[in-house]
């Protein structure tokens, strides 16, 4: 920090304050790179003052941190000359680095977010060749490598610039230097600046605007706190407590030192006059005499309350013995979460992911309905197998009166889908049927299903249908070819839930939210089994399929999430025509259980999926800026051909009752698929 201490400045003393509760909420990796970050700058590269050998070995040390594997970012170093303006080098031309690395937008913008801090050490005190300024500044050094980290990889909508400042002490050189080089159209679309300062000292964390936070009447400026003020919703969310400047007046002045709400003597001012700017500092602007943020703490270890420049406290043997072995890696944890979630959503990487798990979001519903339109069909397929029983069970002879036949079916299924849903389905259906042949028959009926998946992050929660069903059963005793079709038409009402997740480099999570929505879904599904069976004899029959499985489904377009919510999305309607085929072998088995026919019988299939209807892209709108977005999105690749396997028993228990159990499984398959199903039918 930039101190230019009044003569006023003296001692006041107290018990520490106690460490903010979410040291013991956050998550472990937070801070752990910046820690070491911190601590290196401190013992390795002590004296790193302006014009100094180990100000070069920093910035290089500073390139070396904020250049990451597997990153596109751009990294380069600004080179740059002044005249010291004040202090032991006043006059002289000093040349110092700037350590820039360029974070791309995908959205080309032209709006870039600045996130700085200064590297560079002062020359305040005689010994200030060993000045480790672990507080002032490797503790802010330390946290802007992380941010560089934590970004990384992460889709943002605008560009962002993380600067590592040289020669901020005595005079803000770096930061100006840096700001003199932006053109005036960067200038006027520049989203902000976050500066970082002095993190340890303190008894308390600060957030504050820069002196463009009000007009020239004392009006505060939206515009030009927002930053601070989005940072200090983020912290109140995450449980840590962040302040700001209260404005004390001090005794015989008129005015605060600062304005409410503002900050001030480091970089950010450099930027304060051309954008908004928040610093993020730890201090106790609440002590005085002068209540102007330079007297940083009551701790009765820390002679004076400050340790601004000296060699002799600013160091990690001083300040781990005042305030405990915690404090630094707490500080870097927290000044981490806030700032990572706060460069998230400046930059609508925020939003982005959620437009993002959206289309995830389509596709598992659309799966999802899919399977359920499938297993829509089972009733019928189970009525088919009904009839076979009725064969064996030597059927009366066709009549007027017997030719119609009304009959219900019931029953609940457990499903298991990866990421797709699980859960237990209920379903209902009466049907009425003709006999236009004795080896013909078709029918008709409605159907009402229920179902509640409790496990499934991204996906449908439940889901509630009716529809209409028409189908057509061919084939008997007396011929060895056989043929299922089965048509649906459904509605559904959806209970959907979208988990917006947001991960940073090295998997350090910096959004995970959970969106509820209503959905209203169409679904038209066609299902056809033809068969041959090479063998026919009174208990066993056994032959080759071949099935063709279509569904439509339509998606109306709903809100997902509350206007509370940044992650939070108007999503459009959305379309997809889904085809499969299978080719498989069947065997069934009919056999005398208490008296009552019954059969065993299975199935394998090889299934090749013609189109998954798949969608990668996707338009939606914020609730959060009211934005239109498309966003698209790369399929993984999907297992396209994949096995099957079925095993079902069924029993006619009563002459109009008929009870069936199968379960089944996909296999050769990442994904698999399994469900296992008892119901009951029963004919009038």
């Amino acid at each position: 920090m930039d101190t230019n201490l009044s003569p006023l400045k003296i001692s006041v003393v107290a018990a520490l304050t106690l460490l903010t509760s979410s040291q013991v909420f956050a998550e472990a990796k937070y801070g752990d790179y910046g820690t070491e970050t911190a601590l290196t700058l401190a013992r390795d590269y002590a004296g790193r003052y302006t014009g100094s050998d180990k100000e070069v070995q920093a910035a290089d040390y500073m390139q070396q941190r904020m250049t990451i594997d597997g990153s596109n970012n751009q990294v380069n170093r600004q080179t740059f000359d002044f005249v010291a303006p004040r202090g032991l080098f006043r006059g002289q031309t000093l040349t110092s680095n700037n350590v820039v690395v360029t974070q791309k937008g995908s959205a080309d913008t032209n709006r870039t977010l600045f996130v700085g801090a200064h590297y560079d050490s002062a020359v305040a005190y005689p010994n200030y060749a060993n000045l480790e300024a672990l507080d002032d500044n490797a503790s802010g050094s330390g946290v802007l490598t992380e941010l560089t980290k934590n970004l990384t990889g992460i889709e943002t909508e605008h560009d962002i610039q993380f600067v590592a400042f040289g020669a901020e002490e005595g005079g803000l050189n770096g930061s100006k230097a840096f700001v003199d080089q932006l053109t005036d159209a960067e200038k006027s679309t520049a989203l902000g600046m976050i500066n970082l300062d002095s993190l340890i000292t303190g008894d308390k964390m600060y957030a504050n605007a820069g002196r463009n936070a009000y007009d020239n009447d004392g009006n505060e400026v939206a515009a030009n706190v927002s930053l601070r003020e989005n940072a200090l919703r983020i912290a109140k969310e995450l449980g840590i407590t962040l302040e700001v400047n209260t404005a004390i007046i001090a005794p015989g002045e008129t005015e605060p030192y600062e304005p409410y709400g503002v900050g001030c003597c480091s970089d950010q001012e450099s930027f304060d006059s051309v954008m908004q700017v928040v610093g993020f500092e730890a201090t106790n602007w609440g002590l005085g005499p002068d209540y102007d943020g330079y007297t940083q703490t009551e701790n009765p270890d820390i002679p004076g309350g400050y340790t601004w420049h000296n060699p002799a406290l600013d160091n990690e043997e001083v300040l781990t013995a005042a305030f405990g072995e915690e404090r630094i890696a707490q500080r870097m944890r927290d000044y981490s979460r806030i700032i990572s979630r706060l460069i998230v959503e400046q930059t609508n990487a925020d939003i982005i992911a959620s437009t993002k798990s959206a289309i995830n979001l389509q596709n598992t519903m659309g799966l999802a309905l899919q399977d359920n339109a499938t297993d829509s069909h089972s009733a019928v397929l189970e009525r088919a197998n009904a009839l076979a029983l009725h064969t064996l069970d030597d059927a009366e002879p066709l009549d007027s009166e017997s030719r119609t036949q009304v009959w219900v079916d019931g029953s609940q299924s457990y499903v298991d889908a990866n990421e797709v849903q699980e859960g237990t389905r209920a379903n209902i259906g009466l049907y009425g049927e003709y006999t236009v042949l004795p080896s013909w028959r078709v029918g008709a009926g409605v159907q009402a299903a229920n179902q509640n998946n409790n496990t499934v992050e991204n996906g449908i929660k439940k889901d509630t249908s009716y529809g209409i069903q028409a189908y057509s059963l061919l084939g008997g005793k007396d011929t060895a070819w056989w043929n299922t079709t089965s048509l649906s038409l459904s509605k559904h009402d959806l209970d959907v839930n979208r988990t917006v997740k947001l991960d940073g480099n090295d998997g350090i999570n910096i959004i995970n939210n959970s969106e509820r929505g209503d959905a209203d879904a169409d679904v038209f599904s066609a299902y056809n089994e033809l068969g041959y069976n090479f063998l026919i004899k009174k208990n066993v029959a056994h032959g080759a399929f071949l099935g063709l499985n279509y569904s439509d489904t339509d998606i109306d377009g709903y809100t997902s999430g509350n206007a509370n919510s940044r992650t939070a999305l108007k999503v459009d309607s959305t379309s997809r025509e889904a085809w499969d085929s299978e080719l498989g072998y069947q065997l069934q088995y009919g056999f005398d259980l208490m008296g009552t026919p019954a059969k065993l019988q299975g199935k394998i299939a090889y299934v090749h999926v013609i189109d998954d209807g798949l969608t990668d892209s996707l338009s939606t709108t914020s609730l959060a800026d009211d934005q239109t977005r498309e966003v698209s999105i790369t399929q993984t690749d999907k297992d396209d051909d994949y096995g099957r396997f079925e095993l079902s028993v069924s029993n006619k228990v009563h002459k109009n009752v008929y009870a069936y159990l199968n379960g089944d499984t996909t296999f050769a398959r990442d994904d698999k698929d399994s469900s296992v199903q008892l119901g009951l039918q029963y004919q009038f």
